[in-house]
């Protein structure tokens, strides 16, 4: 047996012994494992909020769309939106669970998302240095490509969108405790019903908190508060509120590694070890506050009103690393940033179907007002030492940078859209939607494109959608970074492109998705002048590929799946300056990714499940002129979960590893995940 290396695993441990004994004590009660699938985890969803589409299910939406819902989460014990996202394989993850997202988590397709390129439940929010509490949310759906008509501005590489927890209309009551490597315990409770005359309220609460050592060092504790509330004032009109808060303090957190002159590799560091610099920090509070009036007009026609405010705010002394030889040595750079932004969003829909002579029509509408408020600190970058991979260095610092903010960017967009999807029968529809945008960046630019969606639909039958789309999407232009001469600089607006076709089946046994693209989006060069390096557009990157997923239920018992994607990402149409990086690959994106997974529910103990996945990444390039390239890995998790009754009441054991080979490689997020065992008791009322 393991020693115990903690004490908060001996609580765990205790937690999980009570709960065996509590079923042991109980031989009463024999329910068969049928029985507690009754009360298992909530299923997956087949519907999403597709933005200025409105609700849609997930088959009869002409884009390739991935939702993960809170069974998956929860058998996973997934943590971050790149675990969440394993399964995909046109997603890749850019940064570790325990450390801060510089820009953003997750990349698709090859392409970033930036920080603006999240929602939760449609309003948008920041990603910057931080995720999105897993633990409150009941969905999460990533929308692939451009998603300007359907949510305005954004990065081509898709749009994720949160879905928070909603009133039960049943009461629940749940609590968890868990516990992962090297020392991270974690709670949370999470409880719903109704109450008042004929049931007319309802509530969500949830609270979580981790605390404890991570895997490499540093030191996390993150707190989570969620609120979800609805009046059902009649027949027809519904109000909802609400409201996510998260606070997240992580203290000497591994460095951000970066390869700098080199043309191949130093031998890659396991993900634990610490090289770390004591005094840093990352810390960041999130939080979102919504409400809406929901019509349903009649039974063809609904309407909503909604209003949110969401904020950002962060405090940050983080370590850069710039490996400068295959020795391992690199400089130490330390980053003092901090400031705040805050969104408000105002929004009006409509949707509905109606006829017009033998064609059917299933219009959505609406407009909105965002504002975006921006407030900054000076920043300090500057050179502190140097160190090696190899060896614990003995540098420390400590902020000294102002904590004085002044007024930053201010952003106002206004839009109005119409999407109409027309039945013309035979199982043939098309769709076609316009979003109107005025959108200004105070005092850099101001723009008003119309960005267009259109589609072709065919369904053979139910099961089944066939389709080809087309959709742009306008980018707003980036700020440039502080490595560059021309720091500071605001780029201009670009329109990105994407067609796709694809088709997508869901039968009682199996479904599958499979979708080709071609996505053109305006490419961000390094330009070297006398003077320095420059940040410039000049050209385009061009994506163009193949993506496939199924998942079959070959017993009750036993489910397989697996996907694959294939990519051809290129620079194209540069100018004479950039000619040399002309048709090489773009940079962070595999020409191949795939993965295999199953999950098993074994026959000789009810209620006991297994799952295994294993994930290949493809061979990438660190920079545009392709000359260090990151080798290609494969990484396998895999778990266990067993349900049982302590006093009738349902009660679930899981663990899990990550990395089961412990291998290291490098990857986009810099070092990679060490092998890292988790641990949870949960238990419903």
């Amino acid at each position: 047996m393991l020693p115990i290396r903690s004490p908060r695993l001996a609580v765990l441990a205790v937690a999980l012994s009570a709960a065996c004994t509590a079923h042991a004590e109980s031989p009463a009660e024999s329910r068969s494992a049928t029985d507690l699938d009754a009360v298992k985890v909530i299923a997956e969803r087949t519907h999403t909020e597709a933005g200025a589409l409105g609700d849609r299910a997930l088959r009869d939406t002409p884009f390739a769309i991935t939702a993960v819902g809170r069974e998956q989460i929860e058998q996973r014990q997934v943590v971050s939106l790149g675990e969440a996202f394993l399964l995909d394989p046109s997603v890749t993850t850019q940064v570790s669970a325990y450390a801060s997202g510089w820009s953003s988590p997750i990349r698709n397709r090859g392409i970033d998302l930036n920080f603006d390129s999240y929602r939760v439940n449609g309003l948008q929010v920041s990603s910057w240095g931080t995720e999105w509490p897993l633990e409150v949310m009941e969905q999460v759906d990533l929308l692939k490509g451009p998603g300007g008509f359907l949510y305005g501005f954004g990065a081509p590489g898709g749009i994720v969108n949160y879905i928070t927890k909603k009133p039960t209309e049943v009461p629940t009551f749940s609590a968890q405790l868990g516990w992962r490597e090297q020392g991270i315990v974690s709670g949370g409770i999470d409880v719903g019903g109704r109450f008042g005359n004929e049931q007319m309220f309802g509530y969500r609460f949830n609270a979580y908190q981790e605390k404890g050592e991570t895997f490499n060092g540093g030191h996390v504790d993150r707190k989570v508060g969620a609120l979800s509330l609805d009046a059902r004032l009649s027949d027809a009109l519904t109000w909802t509120f609400d409201g996510v808060f998260q606070s997240r303090d992580l203290r000497e957190e591994s460095p951000q590694y970066y390869f700098r002159g080199l043309t191949s590799l130093p031998r890659p560091i396991a993900g634990d070890v610490d090289n770390s610099v004591p005094g840093t920090y990352y810390d960041t509070r999130s939080s979102l506050l919504s409400t809406a009036l929901n019509w349903q007009i009649n039974s063809d026609w609904k309407a909503s009103l909604s209003y949110g405010v969401t904020t950002s705010w962060n405090d940050v002394n983080k370590i850069f690393a710039y490996i400068d030889d295959l020795n391992g040595d690199y400089d130490v750079n330390v980053y003092e940033l901090g400031g705040k932004s805050e969104w408000k969003l105002a929004q009006a829909l409509v949707q509905g179907s109606f006829g017009t002579g033998p064609l059917r029509h299933q219009l959505v509408a609406g407009v909105s007002h965002q504002t975006g408020l921006g407030w900054d600190r000076p920043y300090e970058f500057s050179l502190i030492g140097r160190a090696n991979l190899y060896q614990r260095h003995d540098i420390r610092h400590d902020a000294v940078g102002s904590r004085v903010m002044s007024r930053g960017d201010e952003t106002v967009q206004q839009a109005v859209f119409v999407s109409d999807t027309v039945d013309l029968g035979h199982g043939w529809s098309v769709l076609a939607g316009w979003r109107y945008n005025d959108f200004e960046t105070k005092g850099a630019y101001h723009t008003y494109p119309v960005t267009p969606t259109y589609a072709v639909m065919f369904k053979p039958s139910e099961a089944v959608t066939l389709y080809a789309s087309y959709i742009e999407s306008l980018e707003a232009g980036g700020r440039v970074g502080n490595s560059y001469v021309n720091a500071g600089d605001v780029l201009d607006p670009t329109i990105s492109k994407q067609y796709e076709i694809g088709a997508k089946v869901e039968a009682d046994r199996w479904n599958a998705n499979v979708a080709a693209f071609r996505l053109e989006r305006g490419a961000n060069i390094d330009q070297l002048t006398d003077a320095g390096k420059r940040l410039v557009q000049d050209g385009i990157t061009l994506y163009e590929g193949i993506e496939a997923s199924a998942d079959l239920h070959l017993t009750d018992a036993l489910t397989v799946g697996g996907g694959v994607t294939w990519l051809d990402p290129t620079y194209d149409k540069l100018s004479p300056g950039s000619a040399a990086q002309q048709g090489n690959r773009t940079v962070g994106a595999a020409r191949w990714s795939g993965v295999l997974h199953a999950t098993y529910q074994l026959p000789w103990v009810d209620g006991l499940e297994t799952y295994a996945a294993v994930r290949y990444y493809g061979d990438v390039w660190y920079d545009a002129d392709n000359t260090l390239k990151l080798p290609d890995y494969t990484l396998v998790n895999a778990g266990i979960g067993y349900r049982l009754l302590a006093s009738g009441h349902p009660v679930t054991l899981r663990a899990s590893v990550e990395n089961l080979a412990n291998r290291r490689y490098w990857s986009n997020a810099g070092v990679g995940l060490p092998r890292t065992f988790a641990l949870s008791v949960r238990f419903d009322m």
